[in-house]
């Protein structure tokens, strides 16, 4: 299995940034791959929203954007998809 689904899989949450620690790779390496596990249902994405995030837009299908309210920008975590369950 793929060291990126494991460290998913292993954790209840993981960030952006942990990830790329972890895997020692760029955010936009990373990112390309998140979204093709994405696509393929082995891994969704967890947007923090609300007062302590700081995202007020409440969008429906919010994916992480990087909008930023008061100087700060949304959580956002993966977690298994439903392929993994």
């Amino acid at each position: 299995m793929d060291d990126l689904i494991s460290l998913i899989t292993q954790a209840e949450m993981i960030s952006i940034p942990e990830l790329c620690d972890k895997l020692n790779m760029s955010k936009d390496m990373l990112l390309a791959r998140l979204e093709r596990y994405e696509q393929l249902g082995y891994i969704k994405r967890i947007v923090e929203k609300g007062a302590s995030s700081g995202c007020s837009c409440n969008c429906n299908s919010c994916k992480g954007c990087h909008t930023s309210v008061g100087g700060v920008t949304p959580s956002v975590y993966w977690t298994k998809g439903d392929h993994l369950k």
